[in-house]
C-alpha cells in the first residue's frame, strides 16, 4: 500500500502538470490569435481566450462552450448585459466588466466612424447599419434608435428613445417631432430592432414610419430612412419599401 506521503506527492504532482498543461494550452491560443488575429478560429476558442483574461487559473473551455451553447453565438454572449452574466455560475464579475467593455469599445469605434466622417451618412448605408446592430440588434426587446442628422445630412447625435417589449416598440411621432427638434436636426434616421430575428417590417412599422414622416414634414425635417436591424441582417425602408413612403 502506497503511504500518505507517496499519495500526496503524486497529488501534487498530477496538479502541477495539469496547470502546466493549461498554460501551455492558453499560449497557444494566444499564438493563434496572433497569426491572422484571430480569423481562422472558432468562436469557442475566441472566447476561451478572452475568459483567460477574466479567470486566469482554471481552465474555461468548457465554460466558453456552455455558454455558446446557451447563447448561440459570440456576439450574443458579448453583448449580455452586466447583471445577467454576473449571474451566471462560474463566470463572476471580472468577466462581466470584460464582456461590457469589448461591447463598449465596439460601439465607440462604431460610433466614432459615423460621427468623424467629412461626407452625409447615407452615402455609406453599411456603416450605419453596423453602428445600429452595435447598439441594438442584439436587444432581447425591441428599441427605437434615432439617429439626427444636420443639413448636411451629417452625424450630430443619437439616442436611444424607448425599450418596448419583445416584439413591439411604441413611441409617438409628436415625441419623435419633438426630439429632432430639440437637436435642431434636419433630418433623421430611424432604427429599430426584431428580436426574432426576422427583419420584415410588419405593417405597424409601415404605418408608423407614414406617420412620423408625415409629423416630420409639417416641420421641414426629412425621415432618410426606417431601419429594421436583427444581429445578422437589415431592411432599409427607403431602398425596399420605396423612398416614396418617407416624403408624404
Amino acid at each position: 500500500m502506497p503511504n500518505r506521503k507517496q499519495g500526496d506527492k503524486e497529488n501534487t504532482e498530477d496538479k502541477k502538470k495539469k496547470e502546466e498543461d493549461y498554460i501551455g494550452h492558453r499560449q497557444r491560443l494566444k499564438t493563434r490569435f496572433i497569426v491572422d488575429e484571430g480569423r481562422s478560429m472558432p468562436d469557442y476558442e475566441l472566447l476561451e481566450l478572452v475568459l483567460t483574461y477574466a479567470i486566469p487559473r482554471r481552465d474555461v473551455k468548457p465554460l466558453a462552450k456552455a455558454l455558446l451553447r446557451r447563447y448561440a453565438n459570440l456576439a450574443n454572449v458579448l453583448v449580455l448585459p452586466m447583471d445577467k452574466v454576473m449571474k451566471i455560475d462560474g463566470v463572476g464579475e471580472n468577466s462581466a466588466v470584460l464582456f461590457s467593455l469589448i461591447h463598449a469599445c465596439a460601439k465607440k469605434i462604431s460610433w466614432e466612424n459615423l460621427e468623424n466622417r467629412d461626407t452625409p451618412v447615407l452615402s455609406n448605408k453599411q456603416q450605419i447599419v453596423e453602428y445600429c446592430r452595435s447598439c441594438i440588434g442584439y436587444a432581447s426587446q425591441e428599441n427605437l434608435l434615432i439617429i439626427y442628422l444636420n443639413c448636411h445630412g451629417k452625424y450630430m447625435t443619437q439616442s436611444i428613445e424607448q425599450v418596448g417589449t419583445i416584439n413591439a416598440v411604441m413611441i409617438s411621432p409628436r415625441d419623435i417631432v419633438a426630439k429632432a427638434l430639440e437637436n435642431n436636426a434636419s433630418g433623421i434616421i430611424m432604427a429599430h430592432n426584431h428580436p426574432s430575428g426576422d427583419t420584415t417590417p410588419s405593417k405597424a412599422d409601415i404605418e408608423m414610419t407614414r406617420q412620423v414622416a408625415r409629423a416630420l414634414k409639417s416641420v421641414c425635417i426629412k425621415l432618410e430612412d426606417h431601419l429594421i436591424i436583427s444581429p445578422t441582417g437589415h431592411y432599409s425602408i427607403r431602398e425596399k419599401a420605396g423612398y416614396v413612403l418617407l416624403q408624404i
